[in-house]
């Protein structure tokens, strides 16, 4: 069966709060924290989500249909399976991850771009990656071939492309022993 089209599960994945130092605009260190995401965060996750993905959904199809990306979003958005990430009671991203039988598919780490490059990404990515070594799967995601930027990250973490479709490299990360 292709990854793409594996049966999406319900089971949430826990994100711990991060009281890791953070670099905050200002200089001033602090950490993040998330909450479940339900129902009600659709308009949010839709505004997070096009914040993230319009240059490259514009750079890999060449246009970004507002009427047509709020459709996809809102048929696939899951809200079990998201989690909002904030800083200081402000929601600054989003987490989606899937629990599969044999894996977790990490569908999306999105930042508002005024909190990118502030190690939160990273901080969220080695939370699913060490809940991936607590259960012994591997976590696999896709990422745009025009997201350089993603790739180098998710490579930078022990991410690995195992297979590659027209728009996507499939990256997948083995559990590691501690």
């Amino acid at each position: 069966m292709a990854i793409a089209s594996l049966p999406r599960r319900s089971t949430p994945l826990t994100v711990m709060p991060n009281p890791s130092l953070e670099p905050t605009r200002n200089g001033v260190m602090r950490g993040f924290s998330s909450r479940p995401a339900n129902a009600d965060d659709l308009d949010l996750t839709y505004r997070i989500t096009r914040d993230a993905m319009r240059p490259y959904v514009e750079a890999t199809w060449g246009a970004w249909n507002e009427g047509e990306q709020l459709a996809k979003h809102a048929l696939n958005y899951q809200p079990q399976t998201h989690r909002i990430i904030t800083v200081d009671a402000e929601e600054v991203g989003l987490l989606a991850v899937e629990v599969h039988d044999d894996h977790l598919w990490l569908v999306k780490v999105y930042l508002f771009e005024a909190w990118r490059n502030q190690g939160i990404g990273r901080s969220l990515i080695w939370q699913v990656l060490d809940q991936g070594r607590q259960l012994g799967k591997p976590v696999r995601l896709r990422v745009l071939r025009v997201n350089d930027r993603a790739r180098k990250l998710y490579e930078s973490l022990g991410f690995r492309v195992v297979s590659e479709m027209l728009e996507r490299f499939v990256m997948e990360a083995l559990p590691r022993a501690v």
